[in-house]
């Protein structure tokens, strides 16, 4: 574990104790179990996945669930954000790459103003390179899709995608809506299936309002944070969550009782969902990792369980993923549906058969571990 992640998890380390149940105790070698236990593999092996509260314990999203089917795939999914960490080691496998640029030979080889723009751009500082220099759009990134069963670090909630990394915001993690305006377009010229804007501030920009409906009519879905005021979004409004485009998801946080912390906003006709954001672990500058709170944390969690839906049918378009998605969540909360279900996504999107035959698939691919990992209730 690193040093830097160790010493900021001190203070927390109750909070993230027994996330995962121990399995029961193997049988001694001289008798033979009639009835043998084994264990899922969809966990994967990431050194902080325990860690991870909101993947760790599946009755809270049902994410392993979901992994039973797909862990994710080649869906291109944009963050707009402080940039990335492009050379991090749990992001840099799963960054989304331009086929019409060629890297590093100085030329903009698509015409599209910005030169070597290979894994996304920088409309803060007009060039194609996004990298992070505050750590907000990093922790972001690494929610949504960190490389997953790498053995380093964490997880994402999707553990493949592509990652289009488009930096509107500067060094203060503030940008203007003109800068979040062309990150969008540049999201939807590029392929851009699913977008995250872990953004929000009061000011109603109608440029920026165009171009995210603009993208909503191409059929691209938006996870947006809903803001951390604490207030009420149907009284008080903030953008880009208040935005009416028909694909526009906006995100309240929960904390692991599955409430909604208090700094997060709500409201039941303008938040569509909420999601984990309260004490995230997630990838960092520098290629560490640390914890943070939010609704840029709970943002990334539902654009990760589009990405599930999209990759386990890739057939269906917009309209039927974000009505899964929504469908799906399990009431109680102050927003319009309640909090994200990814397991009950996901069994809305593929036929019983497929579900049963993947759970069943998870179920029986056991094979005998050493003691300490069985005591440990880890699986690989």
């Amino acid at each position: 574990m690193p040093s830097k992640f160790r010493a900021a998890l001190v203070s927390v380390v109750m909070l993230f104790c027994a996330l995962l149940p121990a399995t029961a105790s193997a049988v001694t070698s001289t008798q033979r179990d009639l009835n043998p236990r084994y264990t899922a593999q969809s966990v994967p092996s990431d050194e902080l996945f325990e860690e991870q509260w909101s993947l760790a314990d599946d009755s809270l999203l049902g994410v392993q669930s979901a992994w039973d089917v797909t862990t994710g795939g080649s869906t291109v999914v944009a963050v707009i954000d402080t940039g990335a960490d492009l050379a991090h080691p749990d992001l840099r496998d799963n960054l989304w790459r331009n086929p019409r640029e060629i890297p590093g030979n100085g030329v903009d080889d698509d015409g599209n103003g910005f030169v070597d723009d290979v894994n996304g751009a920088d409309f803060v500082n007009r060039d194609g390179d996004p990298s992070d220099d505050n750590g907000h759009g990093t922790h972001v990134a690494g929610i949504l899709a960190a490389r997953g069963a790498n053995r380093v670090g964490v997880t994402g909630v999707a553990q493949r995608a592509r990652l289009m990394v488009l930096k509107a915001l500067g060094a203060d993690a503030v940008g203007s809506a003109e800068t979040m305006a062309e990150a969008v377009r540049y999201a939807v010229a590029n392929g851009a299936k699913i977008i995250n804007m872990s953004v929000s501030g009061p000011g109603r920009s109608q440029a920026f309002e165009e171009a995210v409906q603009a993208a909503s009519d191409a059929g691209v879905l938006m996870t947006v944070a809903a803001g951390n005021s604490g207030h009420d979004l149907d009284v008080a409004p903030e953008y880009p969550a208040a935005f009416p485009a028909s694909h526009v998801i906006a995100v309240a946080a929960t904390g692991r009782s599955g409430k909604i912390i208090g700094i997060s906003n709500r409201g039941v006709g303008t938040v569509d969902i909420a999601a984990p954001g309260q004490g995230i672990v997630s990838t960092a500058k520098g290629g560490d990792y640390e914890i943070r709170t939010g609704t840029s944390m709970a943002s990334p969690h539902v654009a990760g369980a589009l990405v599930l839906l999209s990759s386990a049918r890739p057939d269906l378009g917009p309209d039927a993923l974000q009505a899964a998605l929504l469908g799906s969540a399990r009431r109680g909360v102050a927003v319009t549906t309640g909090t994200l279900d990814v397991a009950g996504a996901m069994r809305r999107m593929v036929s019983a058969a497929r579900w049963r035959s993947a759970i069943r698939a998870s179920s029986v691919r056991g094979t005998s571990k050493s003691k300490a990992t069985r005591a440990r209730g880890r699986a690989s």
